[in-house]
């Protein structure tokens, strides 16, 4: 443990190029975890849907721990458009299969309570958590879907 004195002037805020920092600050939160977690290493993917014209209409960005047997789906979008067409459904089914693939387990995704909940419901998800009144006053919904073996 360092004896070095730090002070309050030292705590700085960076809002222009984060990215450095956040690099330092994820490579020591994996050092710590790896007592308690072993080696992990994001993989991070997109699937998403193109139109005739070549625009991307609906995605999903998100990563997978293969070692850990999870995926992650961070963000999930169909353009207003292209809604209520099975875009979200012919994603979800990707989803399942690129999972497998990378030797997954579990899906997990978040959505707020005026998203898209009783989607993931629909296609398998069951609701784990939530985190009332979390962003503008809307609740913040954990879901998981178990894949079978």
């Amino acid at each position: 443990m360092s004896e070095e004195n730090i002070h309050l002037t030292d705590v700085r805020v960076e809002e222009e190029h984060p990215e450095a920092i956040k690099e330092i600050i994820l490579k020591g939160l994996r050092e710590y975890n790896y007592a308690f977690l072993g080696y992990y290493e994001p993989k991070r993917f997109a699937i998403y849907i193109k139109n005739n014209a070549a625009d991307i209409i609906a995605g999903v960005y998100g990563f997978s721990v293969a070692f850990h047997k999870v995926l992650r789906m961070e963000f999930v979008w169909v353009h207003t458009d292209y809604r209520k067409q099975g875009l979200g459904t012919t994603l979800l089914h990707h989803i399942d299969n690129y999972a497998r693939s990378k030797g997954c387990s579990i899906i997990q995704v978040t959505t707020l309570e005026f998203q898209a909940k009783e989607f993931y419901k629909k296609n398998g998800y069951q609701e784990v958590g939530s985190i009332p009144q979390w962003f503008y006053g809307t609740t913040e919904i954990f879901l998981q879907k178990k894949l079978a073996s």
